[in-house]
């Protein structure tokens, strides 16, 4: 597994590297860290640096190396082109299995704001994407003990449960399979009601509590509410992880996140983990 980080210098920047660090000392993996030096407000190429040009971002790789102790860690600099660019062509030319991302530090502590770079990611990544929350770097975080999954039984949702499942293998974490349900919503004229979603929630989470492979602790919790608010709320009880599924549109193999995803990434007080659809 290698997991790639882009780097800026920023605290947002401080708080991929620590979650990063935390998913590749639980999974063994490699970490590819790169840094983006624009050339200036007009889109232009890039390309990577050399030598004295690479000087300019020698120190952010120096700062990457030192908080990411314990792993073994590649640095690239590029110039130009834009950071989501780079970083999402990088990820396809070295097969990475998934980029990780801070978010601007506005809003509340412990909240992630998703800002362009991150949006972008989140809109065509070529492999899972984790986001770590406001202030996540501020301090050495520990082992995942706990794994939230949001399952509701569709193609996505079972990706995210296969991610979970391999990260609570590799940290001894136990997985909470949690499903979110709509409740109905009055419509106009005779159409009445939009239906309960997903329309038999008990059995939903008892299939995804069943699907999780023995010797790994599981429960299984039905949320009502909208579900962005449900599942931020979930977290509140000691979810270190968040797994969630991207929606089912675009490219196979994309990370494509819909409203849904965005204000849960926006609202979870625990980094977001988005698992490309199937």
């Amino acid at each position: 597994m290698r997991v790639l980080v882009g780097f800026d210098g920023s605290d947002g920047g401080r708080d991929a590297l620590e979650l990063a660090r935390v998913l590749g000392v639980a999974t063994g993996a490699g970490a590819l860290v790169a840094s983006v030096i624009p050339y200036g407000p007009l889109p232009v190429g890039f390309s990577e640096l050399e030598s004295d040009a690479a000087a300019e971002a020698e120190p952010l790789l120096d700062e990457a190396r030192v908080r990411l102790e314990g792993l073994s860690v590649e640095t690239r600099s590029f110039g130009g082109g834009s950071p989501a660019g780079v970083i999402t062509d990088l990820a396809e030319r070295e097969h990475v299995d998934l980029l990780v991302v801070g978010s601007p530090h506005r809003g509340a502590v412990g909240r992630a704001l998703i800002g362009s770079v991150a949006e972008s990611l989140l809109h065509g990544a070529p492999c899972a994407v984790a986001v770590a929350p406001r202030g996540y770097g501020e301090e050495r975080r520990g082992q995942f003990r706990l794994i939230g999954v949001a399952y509701d039984g569709t193609g996505e949702s079972r990706a995210a449960l296969h991610r979970a499942q391999e990260l609570a293998e590799a940290t001894g974490a136990a997985i909470r399979v949690l499903t979110a349900v709509a409740p109905p919503v009055a419509l106009p004229g005779i159409v009445g009601y939009t239906p309960v979603n997903p329309p038999d929630p008990d059995r939903v989470v008892d299939e995804g509590v069943t699907a999780i492979r023995p010797g790994i602790r599981v429960d299984g919790r039905h949320l009502q509410g909208h579900p962005a608010d449900a599942l931020a709320e979930a977290c509140e009880d000691g979810v270190d992880l968040l797994v969630a599924g991207s929606r089912g549109y675009g490219p196979t193999m994309r990370v494509l996140t819909g409203s849904v995803s965005t204000q849960l990434i926006n609202k979870a007080p625990c980094p977001v983990l988005v698992q490309p659809r199937p």
